[in-house]
Formats: C-alpha cells, sequence, structure tokens
C-alpha cells in the first residue's frame, strides 16, 4: 500500500538545471521533482484520502487543473516512486565485506580530517612531493629488483590495503558533512574489481560537499603517498619507487571520468547533472531522433540547464561516448585478437618447462593467468550483458 507520508522532501536539490528542483527520498532511493510535484505531495501528506488531497489541490490552484489532470500527473510522476525497484549499482557483482557499522567508529574519529586546512596542507604537500619525484628521479621506469612470488603478494596486499584505506576516506567524509555512510564491499565494474562504499545520502549535499566526498578517497590515499614519497627521498629503494607509480597509476584510473569511479562523480557535480552517463546517451537519441524526425517525448537534459554546464555536458558527451565506443570497439577486440595469437604459444611453453621438470619463468606465469583473469571478466561481462537484455525481453512480452 501506497503512503503519501513515506516520502520525504529534502531541500531544494543542488544541481545546475535553470529551474529549480526539490530532492525526493523513498525506501533509500532519491529523485528529483519540481515545485510543482513537491507541492502536490505536500497536499496528499495532510489528507487521508486521495480525493479529499486532489481536491484541495486544485482549490490552491484556483482551478487551473482539474482533478482528472491532476490524477494524471500523480499516475506519472508520483506513483512510479512506489513501484521502483531498489536500484542495483553500476556491479555485475557485488558482495558487502563490512558493514556501515563496523567502519563507523573509524569515519567517526578521522572525520576532522576534511577540515579545510588539513585538507590544502595534505594534498598542496603531495602534488608538490610528487612533481619533485617525477621530475628529478632519474631511470624511473627501470628495475633492478627481481620480481618473485614473495614480492607480488606484498604488492596485492598493499593495493588492497591502499585501496580500502580510499573507500574509509568516502565514509569519513560523509560524517564530516553529516549524512550517513553505508558499508564498503567488493564489486566488478565492467572488467574490473573494485573496491566501493555506499554513499548514497550524499544527494543531501551541495555540489561542493558532494565533490569533497568524491575526492575523499585520493585525499586519504594521499597519506600514504606522501609516506612513501618521503622514505623514498632518504632511501632512494627501488621498491618504494615502484609503489609510488603503482598508486599513481591507480589516482590517473581513479579520477578518469569515463568510467563510473570516483572522477565520473566529480564530473557530474562540478557539471551539476546527476545521472551524467545517462544524459550523455540522451543528447545522442535525441539528436537521432531530430535527424530522422521522429517525434521527441521528453525534452534532453542539456537544453534544462545553465550555458556553462550546457557546453561542459556537450563536450563530455562527446568525448565520454568515443571513449566508450574505443574501449568496446578497439581495446576489448584487439586483446580478444592478440589472445588468440599468443596464448596457445605460451601454454605450450608453460607444458615445455614442466615436463623437463623446470620451474617456468615468472614472466611467463603472470602473463599467462592476467590473460585468463581478463579474458574471464570479459566472460562475466558478456554474459551478463546477455542476461540483462534476455529480462528485459522477457518483461516486455
Amino acid at each position: 500500500m501506497k503512503t503519501y507520508s513515506d516520502i520525504t522532501i529534502h531541500h531544494p536539490f543542488s544541481s545546475s538545471v535553470q529551474k529549480e528542483k526539490y530532492l525526493l527520498s523513498y525506501n533509500g532511493q532519491y529523485y528529483e521533482a519540481s515545485h510543482a510535484i513537491v507541492e502536490l505531495v505536500e497536499e496528499l501528506q495532510r489528507y487521508e484520502e486521495e480525493k479529499a488531497a486532489i481536491e484541495a489541490y486544485v482549490r490552491k490552484k484556483e482551478g487551473k487543473y482539474t482533478p482528472e489532470q491532476v490524477r494524471e500527473v500523480i499516475e506519472k510522476f508520483i506513483d512510479p516512486i512506489f513501484r521502483a525497484v531498489p536500484k542495483k549499482r553500476s556491479f555485475l557483482y557485488e558482495k558487502e565485506l563490512f558493514s556501515a557499522g563496523a567502519i563507523d567508529r573509524f569515519s567517526d574519529t578521522f572525520r576532522f580530517l576534511f577540515h579545510k586546512a588539513y585538507m590544502m596542507v595534505v594534498l598542496v604537500g603531495m602534488l608538490a612531493l610528487d612533481t619533485w619525484f617525477f621530475f628529478t628521479t632519474s631511470d624511473l621506469l627501470l628495475f633492478n629488483n627481481k620480481v618473485n612470488i614473495y614480492m607480488v603478494a606484498g604488492l596485492l596486499v598493499f593495493m588492497f590495503a591502499s585501496s580500502f584505506f580510499h573507500e574509509l576516506g568516502h565514509a569519513s567524509a560523509c560524517k564530516y558533512f553529516g549524512v550517513r555512510h553505508g558499508g564498503i564491499g567488493f564489486g566488478l565494474y565492467l572488467n574490473f574489481p573494485v573496491l566501493y562504499t555506499d554513499v548514497t545520502e550524499v544527494w543531501k549535499l551541495n555540489r561542493a560537499q558532494r565533490c569533497v566526498v568524491n575526492l575523499a578517497g585520493v585525499y586519504f590515499q594521499s597519506y600514504w603517498l606522501i609516506a612513501l614519497l618521503v622514505a623514498f627521498l632518504i632511501t632512494g629503494n627501488d621498491i618504494l619507487r615502484y609503489l609510488i607509480l603503482i598508486m599513481n597509476l591507480g589516482f590517473v584510473m581513479t579520477l578518469n571520468p569515463f568510467f563510473k569511479f570516483d572522477g565520473y562523480w566529480i564530473a557530474s557535480d562540478l557539471l551539476g547533472v546527476p545521472n551524467l552517463r545517462q544524459r550523455s546517451l540522451e543528447l545522442l537519441s535525441y539528436l537521432y531522433r531530430l535527424v530522422r524526425r521522429k517525434p521527441i517525448d521528453k525534452k534532453p537534459y542539456l537544453l534544462q540547464i545553465r550555458p556553462l554546464e550546457k557546453y561542459g555536458l556537450l563536450a563530455y558527451s562527446v568525448v565520454v561516448n568515443a571513449f566508450m565506443g574505443f574501449y568496446f570497439c578497439y581495446v576489448i577486440p584487439m586483446f580478444l585478437y592478440r589472445f588468440v595469437q599468443t596464448f596457445p604459444d605460451a601454454v605450450n611453453e608453460l607444458i615445455l618447462y614442466l615436463s623437463n621438470r623446470m620451474v617456468p619463468p615468472f614472466a611467463l606465469l603472470r602473463n599467462i593467468s592476467m590473460q585468463l583473469i581478463f579474458l574471464a571478466l570479459i566472460g562475466y561481462l558478456v554474459y551478463r550483458t546477455i542476461t540483462s537484455f534476455t529480462k528485459r525481453y522477457a518483461k516486455k512480452q
């Protein structure tokens, strides 16, 4: 049974649309709504019977709308809220590893680190040390240490610990701004294994605050990076140089705006455009219908926002769709082509080593295992995509 009183109306939603929007929440999900819809929801919450609420709304609007028109608006814009299935994240697979309660103590203790003074000192210091590292380190990509299984195991532990600390940063930033965070979990995004933190309630914050929460993971990792840079400055250790490069590569991956990592959400909040990826696809659909002279039933988000953000969304739409086309139409097919060309030879070489009772080179084992993992992730991506399309098709029947 739908209960309008269960819908929570929040303050005006911080976005770049020209007409003011409000934030509604129900059952853990958030929705944009116009001022007119909010007024109607408020009337529905004042009365026990829907009919009485509609009559009161019609009187309030001095007969501008008929009861039938108001009923149509309710059916189109408000009733779907009660039928909405909880949205899944953008993951092919997800599993919570630590509950919100398990990390509450940490996030409560370290939320003070998001004071502006602390953040400025740490980020400026990290950028200065990192710049010094790249401009002054000789033989930056040359490594003399032999890679063995212990080093690989240590590297994996380091990467997991660093990523976990990254997620604790998001949780602590939520606490600093007074909103709740969820748990920390593991997921598969496209063919990338990732950790994630449930920060759904950040939609209650303004755009600048949401940007801080999105940047919080990299900010927390900056403490690790500063420690590594200082240690490298003192010792010049080759392994430390390797870890610093890995962390910088992780920052590049995390802050890129093409995949739904932190950089994507930062771009979304800088532009003031929620569901940024969907809005970029929406523009392509609108242009296609315009060229084909097909009926357009919905005005694209691009035409509803302020001029500066409009150009930003247009540029993002062009670049991100070109990149995703490149990734799916070139990167993945090229990997599959090279896999077919080189993998059988690598397996034959492995068999030769084993048949002669010789230990295979670590590089050979690494190449074979990484190719198999990447292939398995692509296979899982294809499987979930086909399953999703099959379910959608079955619902339409």
